[in-house]
């Protein structure tokens, strides 16, 4: 249990990938003052939250009865998305920019900068739909736990993310970006399996 419940912290933190947000959110960002680029950044990370949370309570119940789909269908499809997202953002790195005017109001920048900040550069099809499948394999509470305890660490390492720019520079934070996109593809080459394999059994029992 205790090891389903690291093993489910790290995957939601590899799959946010804060790594690979923050040096993109740095530049998006640049020119405002620290106090505003926190409540952006707060902002950000609480609304990327609510839509984990969302998902990880409802996806589930949407998935069933709304679309009929299985879980070793979603298991398949996010497999895919997964490893698609994870070698597009490992190979060809894009660089999203939003224009971000210091002379607005907070509540303005905040604004512009949920979207695409929160979705889909925190959180994206990707993310939501491993946290579906996450749930059904470990739980609801270990699930939501693991998140609320991924989101902390996320909401930290973003708060100071002045210092850990100047300590790091952008180019250690690309690096460890690189290496999350490993593991991100790693993680979705463990479900698209698990999701073949799921796919297999149900097709011997349909057809025995």
């Amino acid at each position: 249990m205790q090891n389903e419940f690291i093993i489910a912290i790290s995957s939601i933190f590899a799959l946010i990938n804060p790594f690979n947000s923050l040096p993109q959110c740095l530049l998006m960002t640049e020119g405002l003052s620290k106090k505003t680029r926190r409540k952006v950044f707060s902002a950000v990370i609480l609304v990327s939250f609510i839509i984990v949370m969302f998902f990880t309570l409802t996806g589930g119940f949407i998935m069933h009865y709304f679309f009929n789909i299985e879980f070793y269908h979603l298991k398949v499809a996010g497999g895919i998305i997964l490893i698609a997202m994870g070698l597009k953002k490992l190979m060809f790195p894009a660089n999203v920019t939003i224009n971000l005017n210091s002379t607005d109001s907070d509540s303005d920048i905040i604004k512009k900068a949920i979207i695409p900040m929160a979705f889909p550069m925190m959180v994206g099809p990707g993310t939501l739909s491993t946290i579906i499948v996450m749930t059904n394999d470990v739980g609801l509470s270990t699930t939501i736990l693991s998140a609320v305890i991924a989101f902390v660490l996320m909401f930290f390492l973003f708060f100071f993310s002045n210092l850990i720019e100047l300590i790091t520079g952008k180019l250690i934070l690309l690096v460890v970006s690189r290496i999350m996109q490993v593991f991100i593809v790693a993680i979705g080459v463990k479900i698209l399996v698990s999701g073949i394999v799921g796919t297999y059994q149900a097709i011997i029992l349909a057809f025995p």
